[in-house]
């Protein structure tokens, strides 16, 4: 089990297994498969288990320092009454820790609507952040440089699946601001509508990822299967940038793609000097980390103390992003080919 020091972190991350893999990854993953008949007793037991210190990550020399808490459920649990009861838990071992804020990873963003039902939950001078504004910052030139890998700049179609969600919202209308004809695709036309009708005089709105056929630059932030995007979908020389956690596409698909001309990148992602993580979390490169983990450890840097939850904003994107910018934090690259390449 990982070390946990007697003095209070700066943040404290909640973060939950996406998968059986993330299960073998967490504290005491290994052993208890050592002891368990099958997978699926092992996945049973490690879903008894409480919310549990993951490990400490670290900035280099810098003072400041979190650590990660795992919350034992599943995707498809966390969502429902339990998986909310055991972030609750999460929480107040967060507190109990001397923490003054607490970052929400994955499905515990959505899980808790976007941090709301924690706010009255939590004591003052203890702030709460989804990190879905500079997740939505970091989307943003996620697909700047994807654009620019096709050849079409701010001329590309971009499809945003998921953009009426906490991050779809400020990601779509950053997007606009640059200039992107946008295919705006959500469960509900109604409410896409109704989040973003400042969009609906320049964007096209669609109720079915079937519509993001015809995109050049496709911008996933959802993981629900509903959204699934199959290899067959995206016209060749498209882009696909999943950024949803669990991922929309799994990696074992990515050839599949490729096989059409179409390259899959996990976008979402950051590089910041000195970091490490000792939670496992499966991320490209030795400073990679994501950008909503990257945003937890920004307000304890910068001293923020105003909850960021519920839906990004804008501004708070573009300030998340400067402040980012400050501390020599930059978006990493994404690792495609140009489109003349990539054929």
């Amino acid at each position: 089990m990982p070390y946990l020091r007697s003095d209070p972190p700066a943040f404290v991350f909640l973060v939950h297994p996406r998968d059986r893999v993330d299960l073998l990854n967490s504290p005491g993953g290994r052993l208890v498969r050592e002891h368990s008949v099958d997978e699926d007793e092992f996945q049973e037991k490690m879903l008894t288990l409480p919310p549990t210190f993951g490990g400490e990550a670290t900035f280099g020399f810098d003072p400041v320092r979190g650590e990660t808490l795992v919350v034992f459920r599943m995707p498809e649990q966390i969502m429902f009454s339990g998986g909310r009861a055991e972030i609750d838990k999460a929480v107040q071992i967060a507190v109990a820790r001397g923490t003054s804020v607490i970052g929400l990873g994955a499905l515990t963003a959505p899980a808790t609507r976007g941090g709301l039902t924690l706010v009255p939950k939590v004591p003052a001078g203890v702030t709460i952040t989804t990190g879905n504004a500079l997740t939505a910052a970091v989307a943003r030139a996620n697909v700047v440089e994807a654009s620019e890998t096709v050849g079409l700049g701010p001329d590309a179609v971009v499809a945003v699946v998921g953009c009426t969600g906490s991050v779809g919202v400020a990601a779509s209308r950053l997007l606009d601001q640059l200039g992107y004809r946008l295919v705006l695709i959500g469960r509900s036309v109604t409410r896409v509508r109704k989040e973003l009708a400042d969009l609906l005089s320049r964007a096209t709105v669609s109720g079915t990822v079937a519509d993001a056929a015809g995109a050049d630059v496709v911008l996933l932030l959802t993981g629900d299967p509903s959204a699934h995007i199959p290899p067959e979908l995206p016209k060749p020389g498209a882009v696909v940038l999943d950024l949803a956690h669990p991922v929309n596409i799994p990696q074992s698909q990515y050839q599949a793609f490729a096989t059409r001309g179409v390259q899959v990148a996990q976008g979402g992602l950051v590089d910041i000097p000195g970091y490490r993580c000792a939670l496992e979390m499966r991320l490209p490169g030795r400073n990679s980390a994501l950008a909503c983990l990257t945003e937890t450890y920004l307000f304890a840097k910068a001293g923020i103390t105003v909850h960021s939850v519920g839906q990004a904003s804008v501004p708070r994107a573009l300030e998340l992003a400067e402040i980012a910018a400050w501390y020599g934090i930059r978006n990493r690259p994404l690792g495609l080919q140009p489109a003349s390449l990539a054929r």
